[in-house]
């Protein structure tokens, strides 16, 4: 007799007529009376042929792995259908009389689509690119300077301008170079070229860049591009009175070469007298362009040079000694010179007289000659008529007949002719 509750886990009760019998499902395999001793579900090899029975822990389960070509709970369908879809990745199944083929989507093959397919294979990317697989397609990652899907284009540096300065950008691979105008610089032209760098300015110039080109503002005394000649200061003629101008830098200097000028232009008159041309202590006097010397008794010559011997001719009787007046040297050496002498008074000579002898030689003398003078008369004897124009008879008694002689026999007269003759005008 089989009660309801006598048979547990899904079992079936087969009852007898003493008793009852519980039959286990094969999930369970009870072995026991009852059906309560579960035991492993995959004990009794539920999965059909070469499929791998999997207990599935906690639910007193199982799962069976099929092999290829088979499916269901315990891989018990063999799968020549396409009932089971069995095509991964999108593959579409086609019934084959004897098994299913798979139509893979693009980018996978295999019996069941389960291959992904390398479209790097045939190494589409070029210029040394780097080539990365994907679903249905690939990707290529370009070295510098190439570009587009295969990396098969290069690319043009030149596209954004970065040259400046309206300069020429030539393209590289994975780069670009700028041909610079004449007057910059740098990788992208942006520097201008300092012209001033190499110093063109000469001679203390101050150089001046600017774009293009440069100035140079010459020191004083300098012209020219590079300041490079001296400015002639002479150019003007600055030199007065015919005076040498010498150029110089940023100057000049004038050689009034003795004109009789002198100042830094040759301007001023140059007193001539400066010089002391005028020998014998004579007396210097400045005229426009030269001087003129006014000589003491007994020199002469432009410059008073000449000294005028009145001894030459032994003037003094009685082995006097002649002195002449104007040689103020040897005034220091004259013994008995009149009180009354000066040199401003001094002419002609003077006798120094040996002990014994007198006469007034001076005194004489200088009337004796005027009184020729008066006359017109030189070396040749006076006649009557010509002595007695003036007043002789004061002279006569002035001059003493040593005097006399001495001083006719100077000028080559006869002493007593003339005597005579001025007594005769009394």
């Amino acid at each position: 007799l089989c009660l309801s509750t006598s048979c547990q886990n899904n079992s079936t009760c087969k009852g007898f007529s003493q008793d009852n019998n519980c039959h286990c499902s094969d999930l369970t395999n009870n072995l026991d009376k009852d059906c309560d001793n579960i035991k492993d579900p995959c004990f009794s090899n539920p999965c059909h042929g070469s499929a791998t029975c999997v207990t599935i822990p906690g639910e007193r389960s199982f799962l069976c792995k099929c092999p290829a070509g088979y499916s269901g709970m315990t891989c018990e369908t063999a799968t020549g259908s396409c009932g089971m879809n069995s095509c991964q990745n999108g593959g579409i199944c086609l019934q084959d009389p004897t098994h299913p083929v798979c139509i893979c989507p693009a980018g996978y093959s295999g019996r069941f689509c389960e291959l992904d397919h390398n479209e790097c294979a045939s190494s589409p990317c070029q210029n040394g690119a780097v080539c990365q697989d994907g679903i249905d397609g690939y990707s290529c990652f370009c070295v510098p300077g190439y570009q587009g899907r295969h990396c098969d284009l290069e690319v043009d540096e030149c596209v954004s301008d970065p040259c400046k300065n309206k300069a020429t950008c030539l393209n590289e691979i994975g780069r670009y170079t700028c041909i610079c105008p004449q007057d910059y610089s740098g990788i992208n032209c942006e520097l201008e070229i300092d012209e001033c760098w190499s110093q063109p300015c000469l001679n203390g110039a101050t150089c001046r860049d600017a774009l293009g080109a440069y100035f140079c503002e010459c020191a004083p005394g300098f012209l020219g591009d590079y300041c490079e000649l001296n400015f002639d200061e002479c150019a003007s003629q600055p030199c007065l009175h015919g005076g040498l101008c010498i150029d110089g830098e940023n100057r000049y200097s004038c050689n009034c070469m003795g004109n009789g000028f002198t100042g830094q232009h040759c301007e001023t008159l140059m007193p001539h007298c400066w010089s002391k041309p005028c020998h014998n202590n004579a007396t210097c006097e400045d005229s426009v362009d030269n001087y003129i010397c006014y000589c003491w008794p007994g020199y002469t010559g432009a410059q008073c040079e000449t000294d005028i011997n009145e001894c030459s001719s032994n003037p003094c009787e009685s082995e006097g000694q002649c002195v002449e007046l104007s040689s103020y040297k040897q005034y220091g050496l004259i013994a008995g010179l009149p009180s009354s002498f000066s040199y401003q008074e001094a002419s002609g000579y003077v006798c120094i007289c040996q002990p014994g002898f007198t006469g007034e030689v001076k005194e004489m003398g200088n009337d004796f000659l005027h009184f020729m003078a008066d006359l017109g008369f030189n070396q040749r004897v006076p006649s009557q008529q010509d002595l007695c124009r003036v007043n002789s008879e004061h002279m006569v008694q002035r001059v003493p007949l040593v005097g006399m002689k001495n001083i006719l026999a100077h000028k080559n007269l006869n002493h007593e002719d003339v005597r005579n003759r001025l007594k005769s005008c009394i």
